[in-house]
């Protein structure tokens, strides 16, 4: 899973996470950039970005994941970030990425999404092959934080791992303070795609035009 900032992968994929965790899977999450600006306490970026990661040491500890961050707050370099995309993802070797959705507003959102989508095909094929052998990524999905998706590829049921999705948001305590509303957006935002679902909360999420499913 890749990511612009610490949270946006509970707000996305909180509940989803839990799952693949209690079904064995082995997870991490790249995170593009702590974003230590939002801390409203801080002394300075550096003090901010201290607290964004201890907050997301303590999510993943709690929801079982692997993370690593990257202190890549603008992507000035977009074929440096490509590579290093590529690079992990031939590491890792994942059967699934989740990103950001492409048409989200943040500027790094988006960002990030263009450039993980690229790397995902470029690591699949014989291009840059000095980092290392290729690897085919079964799919990549999108996941929504700001802006929703008209027609989601799949929804998953999270009713019963609400519980935990929000209790790992609650750990981004900096988060509550710059968004005070935001535990009833990501109730609201889960009712509605459990609605769609039969469900009471569900999470939704749309393929990425990257590579055909082999099936």
């Amino acid at each position: 899973m890749v990511v612009a900032h610490p949270d946006d992968e509970i707000i996305g994929t909180g509940g989803t996470i839990s799952k693949l965790h209690a079904e064995g899977k082995t997870i991490k999450v790249i995170v593009f950039h702590l974003g230590g600006e939002s801390v409203r306490s801080a002394r300075d970026l550096a003090a901010g970005e201290d607290v964004r990661h201890r907050e997301l040491k303590a999510v993943s500890d709690y929801l079982g994941f692997s993370h690593e961050a990257w202190a890549i707050q603008e992507i000035t370099d977009r074929r440096e970030v490509v590579r290093k995309l590529v690079e992990e993802i031939r590491r890792f070797k994942p059967d699934v990425v989740f990103t950001h959705a492409s048409h989200d507003r943040h500027h790094l959102h988006s960002s990030v999404s263009s450039a993980v989508t690229e790397a995902s095909w470029h690591a699949s094929q014989l291009y840059y092959l000095d980092l290392g052998e290729p690897w085919r990524t079964s799919s990549v999905y999108y996941f929504e934080v700001w802006d929703l998706f008209t027609s989601p590829s799949f929804v998953v049921d999270i009713t019963a791992l609400m519980d935990r999705k929000k209790k790992a948001m609650s750990l981004y305590s900096s988060q509550l303070e710059a968004f005070p509303t935001i535990m009833d957006y990501i109730e609201a935002l889960a009712r509605v795609r459990g609605f769609e679902a039969g469900a009471k909360y569900a999470e939704a999420f749309q393929r990425a035009p990257v590579l055909p499913e082999i099936r």
